[in-house]
C-alpha cells in the first residue's frame, strides 16, 4: 500500500508587536494625568491669606469684606501675612502703608483699639485680690509720694482700666518684687501713669466691680 499523505504543517502564528506609537500615547496620557494630579495637590496644600484690592494707607479701618481672599502656597518662611480668621468682626487698622494687590503683611495692621487705648506694665505697692482675674475692670489709684517716704490723699489717675495680666515675680527676688500687671488703659490717662511711675508714687489697682461670687 502506498504510504498516506502527511498533512502540510499548520504555520505558526506570530504575535502583533504594539505599535510604538500607541505607548508613546498611553505614556503621554499618563504623564499629563500626573501633571494635573499635582497641580491640584499643590492647590490644595495651599493657605487662604489676604490681599489689598486697593492702596491701604496708614489709619485706615479695614473689614473682612474689605480685602480679597487668595490661596497660596506660602511655604515654611511665609506664615506672615494676615489669614481670614486674623480679622475680627470688629475689622483691623491699617498701620503701613500696603500695594494694590499685594498679601497683607500681619505687621501692617492692628486693633482697632490702638488708637485710643494701649497697654502698659505697672507696679503696684499692694497685691490684687484672689478673685481679680484677667479681662477684670479695675481702676489704678495713685498716692503721691513726698518726703521722709510718706505718701499723700490716693486718687484715681486711670479709671475703668482693663487687666491684660498678672506678671508673677520669679527667682530669688521673687519674694520682694512688687506686684506687676499689665493693663489696658486709654491713651488719655498714659501721661499720668508715666508721671505716678516717675515720682514713686504708690499704686494700687482696685475692681471697679465686684465679681459674682466673688
Amino acid at each position: 500500500m502506498p504510504d498516506a499523505p502527511h498533512p502540510a504543517p499548520t504555520a505558526v502564528r506570530s504575535r502583533p508587536r504594539p505599535d510604538a506609537r500607541l505607548l508613546v500615547g498611553l505614556a503621554l496620557v499618563v504623564a499629563s494625568i500626573a501633571a494635573v494630579v499635582g497641580i491640584v495637590t499643590a492647590a490644595d496644600e495651599g493657605e487662604d491669606v489676604l490681599a489689598a484690592p486697593r492702596l491701604l494707607t496708614a489709619g485706615q479701618l479695614l473689614t473682612i469684606d474689605d480685602l480679597e481672599v487668595r490661596r497660596v502656597a506660602l511655604g515654611v518662611d511665609g506664615h506672615g501675612y494676615l489669614r481670614p480668621d486674623d480679622v475680627p468682626d470688629a475689622g483691623v487698622v491699617v498701620t503701613r502703608t500696603v500695594g494694590q494687590g499685594e498679601l497683607v503683611p500681619i505687621a501692617a495692621v492692628g486693633d482697632v483699639r490702638g488708637p485710643s487705648e494701649t497697654t502698659i506694665v505697672v507696679s503696684l505697692s499692694t497685691a490684687i485680690g484672689a478673685t481679680v482675674r484677667a479681662g477684670d475692670s479695675l481702676d489704678l489709684w495713685s498716692a503721691p509720694a513726698l518726703d521722709a517716704g510718706r505718701f499723700g490723699a490716693p486718687v484715681v489717675i486711670a479709671p475703668g482700666t482693663l487687666l491684660v495680666r498678672t506678671i508673677t515675680p520669679e527667682g530669688i527676688v521673687a519674694a520682694t518684687e512688687a506686684v506687676r500687671v499689665e493693663l489696658l488703659v486709654p491713651r488719655r490717662d498714659v501721661a499720668r501713669i508715666l508721671h505716678a511711675m516717675a515720682n514713686g508714687d504708690a499704686l494700687s489697682a482696685v475692681p471697679a466691680s465686684l465679681a459674682i461670687g466673688g
